[in-house]
């Protein structure tokens, strides 16, 4: 029996207990980050919706300022030390809010400043800790290992979003006390990450590489550097509109959501438990699609069903919203449907576009993809849903239904290219 568990996942006996703590590494990590969401994106609607704009935009500001910022820290530090200093740092940071929230009336004018800086601070943590999570993971595995692996590893992140979820739904009433929570989870991790680093050491065919590579700084990465390679590849330009393009229908989503959720529930604590059974939907679903369905539906259909078809449902979805708007459930679905696409489909199919590129390309390119274009497009989009949404909301959804087919248009043109790389 124990044969055939092995076999069937295609894990080594030897690398068993590397992977379980890789898996509780990860799902700390997420649990921690869910539990911080649905709070950020309540506390958001203290103030005015129209504020919204302007939190992305500092966000942007503000994942910029960090990105650099990580870039010279890591110059400095060894790899080893890179993760505890970053942990550290923001367990401090959230219980230095926490207090704050403690202290600061709910009703009074600093109490909205404190949500919209937990708002951006919540982007950078985002940015920070799980990216560095998953850089400390590829560093660990070998690249076999990884590829049989990381799979199982991205299935514990969704249980660890759906744990997360799931407190924050049965939890909601404790309002900010679920910062405490989160810092709990965040500092397991850290200790589950010596471990890991210890379990590597003692698995790794060369010792001598191992240690001095995690005794070396990490060096630095200049996000910018791969703007030039993306203007000379017809592929990478349109693999930057195709972000964008992502990045804006996800931001006349939320923009929606936030107006509807405020609109319907006048509590905080309600709020709160709307965003996390939100949340708890979409993990479970794309926990469940990752687990069964991605493989085969990239396997019988193709990359461009997983880069197309979510644009073409969602720009379905938008004209339906136009007649159902301000309805809270017909949205819920719609918002679903967008965030398990991405998470189950898209999020793999772009990983995959990377795969016959280039190693300035993979590297680079994909650095200046997940910072400076990702959360450009967000500040960008949602200027142009804040003067579309002045003019009426059902012509911020008309657009938003343009956007979608022509993202969905753009994903299968991408697909398309990618297979004639392949094949040459």
């Amino acid at each position: 029996m124990q044969s055939l568990f092995f076999k069937i996942f295609s894990i080594k006996k030897e690398e068993l207990w590397l992977l379980i703590w890789s898996v509780v590494f990860i799902f700390l990590l997420f649990a921690s980050y869910a539990i911080l969401r649905p709070l950020r994106d309540a506390l958001a609607l203290e103030g005015k919706i129209s504020d919204i704009k302007w939190l992305f935009l500092a966000s942007f500001v503000a994942i910029l300022i960090a990105s650099f910022a990580s870039m010279w820290l890591a110059s400095y530090l060894k790899r080893k030390n890179y993760l505890n200093i970053i942990y550290l740092f923001f367990s401090l940071n959230l219980i230095i809010i926490y207090i704050a929230m403690r202290l600061v009336d709910i009703h009074d004018e600093a109490f909205i400043s404190l949500a919209r800086i937990f708002y951006v601070w919540v982007s950078v943590f985002n940015l920070f800790v799980i990216s560095s999570a998953w850089s400390l993971l590829a560093d660990i595995f070998e690249v076999d290992s990884s590829k049989r692996l990381f799979g199982i590893i991205a299935a514990g992140a969704s249980l660890g979003a759906i744990a997360g979820a799931s407190i924050v739904k049965v939890l909601s009433n404790i309002g900010e006390n679920l910062i405490l929570l989160s810092i709990v989870f965040l500092l397991l991790a850290l200790g589950v990450k010596w471990l890991l680093m210890h379990l590597a050491y003692r698995l790794s065919a060369n010792k001598t590489e191992f240690k001095a590579r995690f005794s070396s700084s990490i060096g630095a990465k200049n996000p910018l550097s791969g703007f030039a390679l993306i203007m000379k590849s017809r592929f990478l330009l349109a693999f930057l509109a195709f972000i964008l393009l992502l990045t804006s229908v996800s931001t006349f989503l939320y923009m929606e959501q936030a107006r509807i959720i405020k609109e319907t529930f006048s509590s905080r604590e309600a709020r709160i438990a709307a965003f996390g059974y939100i949340d708890l939907v979409v993990q479970s679903a794309s926990f469940i699609i990752q687990i069964f369905l991605t493989a085969k539906i990239a396997k019988i259909f193709g990359l461009k069903w997983l880069l197309g078809m979510l644009g073409f449902v969602i720009g379905f979805g938008f004209i339906g919203l136009i007649f159902t708007h301000p309805l809270f459930l017909p949205f819920v679905v719609v918002m679903c449907l967008r965030r398990i696409g991405e998470y189950a489909l898209i999020k793999p199919g772009r990983e995959m576009l990377f795969v016959p590129l280039d190693s300035d390309s993979k590297y680079k390119v994909k650095n200046f993809f997940d910072t400076v274009v990702y959360r450009g497009g967000d500040a960008l989009s949602v200027q142009l849903e804040a003067l579309l949404a002045r003019v009426s909301i059902l012509a911020a959804l008309l657009v938003g239904a343009l956007i979608s087919f022509m993202w969905g248009m753009l994903g299968v043109y991408l697909a398309k290219k990618y297979e004639k790389m392949i094949d040459d």
